[in-house]
């Protein structure tokens, strides 16, 4: 049984293609889907019942494989005008996998670089209005297509895998100063801060990141309906691959351990990594850790906000 099977028989659908796999909260609400995107969320689940009827350890690993699958790629996009005026980029990563990204030089440099780092389903096209107000400010702007993203190579993609990549660009490109990341970005950066050297010399702005990962298991096991069976061979899964706790992998838990200054970035009403989920830590966080907290914006207007960037950058720049 091939890998990816899973994907192999769906015809492209642009509203389908925002929702299916890994932060796929708005699937809860079946209403609002087509007929046929109801109809292979249907299959998924029949699928996966079959499966893990018969071998609930490789159903729980086919599980994983799926909710680590980025949608089939993208649709052509246009680059915006401000890409045509970067250094186009190529990073080859140690598994042979090019991820490729852009980077600028501002006029006055500061001699500090800053990192964007996008979220899952998306693409660094998307981050177009932090260059010119970052280069504005004497930064050295870089930032990749995540693998299995965008332009770059690759078909799967997680906190570890991400992680990995970015590591990668922080050796071939550095140093790097300031990280801006959103969503997985957002909580992949969060383990990058928890080890970093010298703290004090960097700053992190984390834009709606999965606070407990958890949430977003339980809601994709809720979106697929997936057995007990299924969901320990799942847990199983990620623990034999990655030889830790599924609760390492929380961004409140990693940058509680840094000590360098922080932006926490979230509004009220995200229905893909939920507020709730902060409210705890908001309460207990270190003095370190900045919250700058919306109402209204969502999961990705948030980051896309004008009054949000200058913000932001003003953070950096301060």
């Amino acid at each position: 049984m091939k890998q990816g099977f899973l994907l192999s028989k769906y015809k492209k659908n642009s509203r389908w293609s925002t929702l299916l796999p890994i932060f796929a909260a708005k699937l809860v609400n079946m209403a609002k889907l087509g007929f046929s995107e109801r109809m292979y969320l249907q299959y998924l689940r029949t699928k996966f019942s079959t499966i893990g009827g018969l071998s609930p350890a490789l159903a729980g690993k086919l599980a994983f494989n799926l909710f680590c699958t980025p949608y089939p790629k993208y649709k052509k996009t246009k680059a915006p005008a401000i890409f045509h005026q970067a250094k186009p980029k190529t990073l080859t990563l140690t598994n042979q996998i090019a991820i490729n990204g852009f980077e600028w030089h501002p006029t006055k440099p500061n001699g500090k670089t800053v990192l964007i780092c996008h979220g899952y389903a998306s693409y660094f096209y998307k981050f177009e209005q932090y260059i010119q107000p970052l280069l504005r400010q004497g930064f050295r702007v870089i930032g990749f297509d995540a693998p299995g993203h965008g332009k770059s190579e690759g078909k799967y993609i997680n906190i570890p895998v991400y992680k990995d990549a970015i590591e990668q660009v922080m050796k071939s490109c550095g140093p790097i100063d300031h990280f801006i990341g959103h969503s997985l970005g957002g909580i992949t950066i969060a383990m990058i801060a928890e080890t970093i050297e010298n703290p004090a010399s960097h700053k992190f702005v984390l834009i709606a990141p999965a606070t407990k990962t958890t949430t977003t298991f339980d809601n994709y096991f809720s979106m697929m309906h997936f057995s007990d069976a299924i969901k320990t061979a799942f847990f199983e899964e990620i623990s034999k691959q990655t030889q830790l706790p599924i609760t390492y992998f929380e961004a409140d838990r990693a940058i509680e351990n840094y000590k360098g200054e922080v932006l926490w970035v979230h509004d009220q009403g995200d229905r893909v990594c939920p507020y709730k989920d902060l409210e705890k830590f908001k309460e207990k966080a270190p003095e370190n850790i900045k919250f700058l907290i919306t109402n209204g914006l969502g999961h990705n207007k948030i980051y896309k906000t004008p009054e949000i960037i200058d913000q932001i950058v003003a953070f950096l720049g301060s």
